[in-house]
């Protein structure tokens, strides 16, 4: 069986661009980040018809997501479907809470003009939770008739579903994706609520959980992604909920399109102040923001440097040679690790090991349990060193090296304190078994 990492990265290279037609919608999520900017309006069509042909790349497989607000309520939606397909578009997605969906005659017209691929926004398994997450009585039946629709007259298009994890829910997230399956959906991404818009402000008691608390219920999902044809991405979660489940973990790159999107302003504001301009969110909110390490890593760690000169990054390929320190770079894609280090954490160990012994330099980025007498500081280098910092500097940055985690089980290791963990692809790709804490 292919490895599942593999799979998803193929994807994750494709050309993939979204584009928002309106700022509207037809039902009121009570955990909705675009609640302020949903204003009414349509995009204008000059600008839409734009972005979807500036944003198709020759050569590559390309994908558009025409999206809102609620896109299926634009009364030319069908249009740019049929501009998109005209342009080159391997393939046409929309992701929707599929209320239109439940009438027919639209989605022969949707699937007519040459829509790919639907995935539908559905938070519960009842009635009862999805329409009070909705904020919409009536919006569920809506939904799943729209679901069985496409999965009934249009067999050959692709259906998912995304689900919005939160505190109401999270509980019944087994039963949740079950539920779908018996309905003929195998694909799924599960989102994790995030401390923005009014879900925060408004619901925060309600809607938001911490993740240890609810280990049990994540970890039973993570479970059905491994049945045979099921295929299930996961974002913007804490790395900790997947101890056992590692290939679940989001790719990193991910991190650049939060911080360089819409929130582009603040956050180089915040690098380029050297963390002393905070974002506006920065404060309780990061106790269950995904992006809190990278933040506070910026903040806590930012002029933790070794002496320029005495350090080289070590790439996996190269033989090393004569300095004082080495820094084993992450990789961008999991291929490049199972290229340089071997496919099984073993053959990962022995590498480092092997490193170590030829050179006479300290591994200053892997932690004692995988190589003992290493530091595990965190340290930046490069351009960090004698440039000043930018947003896409720093990101790159962490993505490729300071971006880090630790087992839950590392918090009974006498280094624990010190060591910063391993990078997250190591992780990815081995699995935190790899970390073996030292007791005290």
């Amino acid at each position: 069986m292919q490895n599942p990492l593999l799979s998803k990265e193929i994807t994750t290279r494709e050309n993939r661009i979204w584009v928002r037609i309106i700022a509207a919608c037809n039902v009121k999520c009570i955990f909705c980040l675009d609640a302020d900017a949903q204003n009414g309006t349509l995009i204008d069509d000059t600008k839409i018809r734009d972005q979807i042909r500036d944003g198709y790349k020759p050569g590559m497989t390309n994908r558009i997501i025409i999206s809102g607000g609620e896109a299926s309520i634009h009364p030319k939606f069908a249009d740019y479907v049929r501009y998109a397909k005209s342009v080159g578009y391997d393939r046409v997605q929309t992701v929707t809470n599929g209320n239109m969906f439940a009438r027919r005659e639209f989605c022969n017209k949707l699937f007519d003009a040459g829509l790919d691929e639907v995935t539908f926004s559905i938070h519960g398994h009842t009635a009862k939770l999805h329409d009070y997450l909705t904020a919409a009585p009536g919006s569920y039946e809506r939904a799943i008739r729209g679901l069985i629709n496409v999965r009934k007259f249009f067999p050959t298009k692709i259906v998912n579903i995304d689900i919005v994890v939160n505190k109401m829910n999270v509980e019944y997230l087994p039963q949740m994706v079950k539920f779908f399956m018996r309905l003929g959906v195998y694909e799924f991404d599960i989102l994790q609520i995030i401390p923005f818009g009014r879900g925060f402000s408004q619901y925060k008691d309600q809607l938001f959980y911490r993740i240890e608390d609810y280990l049990g219920p994540l970890h039973d999902t993570w479970k059905l992604s491994k049945i045979p044809g099921v295929y299930m991405w996961t974002n913007r979660f804490q790395v900790e909920a997947f101890e056992g489940y590692e290939d679940l973990i989001q790719d990193p790159r991910k991190i650049k399109s939060e911080v360089m999107g819409e929130a582009l302003e603040e956050f180089s504001t915040f690098i380029e102040s050297h963390g002393i301009t905070k974002p506006h969110c920065y404060g309780e909110a990061c106790d269950v923001c995904f992006l809190k390490q990278y933040c506070h890593d910026y903040i806590d760690h930012q002029s933790h440097h070794l002496p320029a000169g005495d350090i080289q990054i070590y790439s996996g390929k190269d033989d090393p040679i004569t300095f004082r320190y080495l820094i084993l770079r992450g990789e961008e894609f999991p291929s490049q690790v199972y290229e340089k280090y071997g496919n099984t954490g073993e053959e990962f160990v022995s590498r480092i090991q092997d490193i170590h012994l030829n050179s006479n330099q300290e591994i200053v980025n892997i932690p004692r349990c995988i190589r003992e007498k290493n530091n595990s500081g965190l340290y930046e280098w490069d351009n960090d060193m004698s440039q000043e910092k930018n947003v896409a500097q720093y990101t790159k940055n962490y993505i490729l090296g300071l971006y880090r985690k630790k087992s839950t089980r590392c918090k009974s290791c006498k280094y624990n304190d010190s060591c910063e963990g391993l990078h997250i692809n190591f992780i990815r790709s081995y699995g935190f078994n790899l970390l073996k804490p030292f007791l005290k």
